[in-house]
């Protein structure tokens, strides 16, 4: 009777969900942003627990989202572990309506995760802790160097890369990330499990091609670089445009649906703003939506408000 609700997109949400599975033999929901608030409505009335994992949303959802979870914790054991941007107001709010709160911006959610439930855990489950650090760019931070110092950093930084290359090029297809969960959590490493390696090396030579890409088509405004994409790993492409155009802010533009765009925005270390608190202001401000970290974010506009946006977000970057 437990179930979990997870990121879909990157590594560390696919790993927290992994070692939740793991730990508690939750049925796993993978999830976006977009869908959060539709997802967790939908957990059915039998959970006895619910984990929330590397899920935050903008400051237009912040409401309903705490508003749900409470919802839910008046018929479950509720817990959210999250590392994206939170208020102190709504970290008072979430806990008063009786969720239990694992939050921490200086740690990734698979850190997070780990460090919850790492007494019901196998020993290997660390590896998968360091997975989501790395290729959320975050294992520099005190738990993350902590556990790498116990092992081979080159071969997490193997393992990752093959889960976060064959992620990318399988986003699109359905079933491939619970998939990815199912084998992580039954201890499999990502160069054991059948598609990974093959996914990924196809990965690379696509973001080989990519880069021309980037090259030809991207445009320079101001301190920031966009590209609008077919590409469904659309912040690989925000990341290109960094170093193809030295700026600091890259913003990749991909129609999902005729109306919506999904925005991709990633920084390097000279950018100086919270883009995840950025994307957020300014995709409300169009009708949308959005959120995430200081140097990667992402948000759904309306497709009529391109040029607002890339007004907006030039003139704050």
């Amino acid at each position: 009777m437990s179930y979990c609700v997870s990121h879909v997109k990157d590594i560390d949400g696919i790993s927290a969900a992994a070692m939740t599975r793991a730990a508690t033999g939750a049925e796993v929901t993978l999830t976006d942003y977009g869908r959060v608030l539709e997802d967790l409505r939908a957990v059915p009335r039998d959970a006895k627990s619910l984990f929330i994992c590397d899920l935050g949303v903008d400051t237009s959802e912040t409401g309903p989202f705490i508003a749900t979870m409470g919802s839910l914790a008046n018929r479950a054991h509720v817990t959210y572990i999250d590392h994206h941007y939170l208020p102190t107001t709504a970290k008072a709010r979430i806990r008063k309506s009786g969720v239990r709160l694992v939050h921490n911006e200086g740690e990734c959610a698979s850190i997070l995760t780990y460090l919850t439930f790492r007494d019901m855990l196998r020993p290997r489950s660390q590896l998968l802790a360091l997975y989501g650090a790395v290729t959320d760019e975050m294992d520099y931070t005190p738990e993350a160097s902590r556990l790498m110092e116990m092992t081979d950093r080159h071969f997490i930084l193997a393992e990752a890369s093959l889960l976060s290359q064959a992620l990318s090029f399988k986003k699109g297809r359905e079933g491939f990330p619970d998939m990815l969960v199912r084998e992580l959590s039954a201890g499999r490493l990502p160069h054991e499990i059948e598609g990974v390696p093959e996914s990924a090396l196809k990965q690379v030579g696509l973001e080989a091609k990519l880069m021309d890409a980037v090259n030809r088509h991207g445009k320079r405004v101001g301190r920031l670089a966009y590209m609008n994409t077919t590409e469904y790993s659309s912040g690989i492409v925000a990341k290109l445009l960094l170093g193809a155009f030295k700026v600091p802010v890259g913003v990749a533009i991909r129609e999902t649906k005729p109306g919506e765009l999904v925005v991709e925005l990633r920084g390097t270390s000279k950018c100086r703003v919270h883009l995840g608190k950025l994307i957020g202001e300014v995709s409300s401000k169009l009708g949308g939506s959005g959120g995430g970290h200081r140097l990667a974010s992402g948000g759904i506009v309306p497709s009529k408000k391109e040029s607002q946006l890339l007004k907006m977000l030039s003139r704050r970057v």
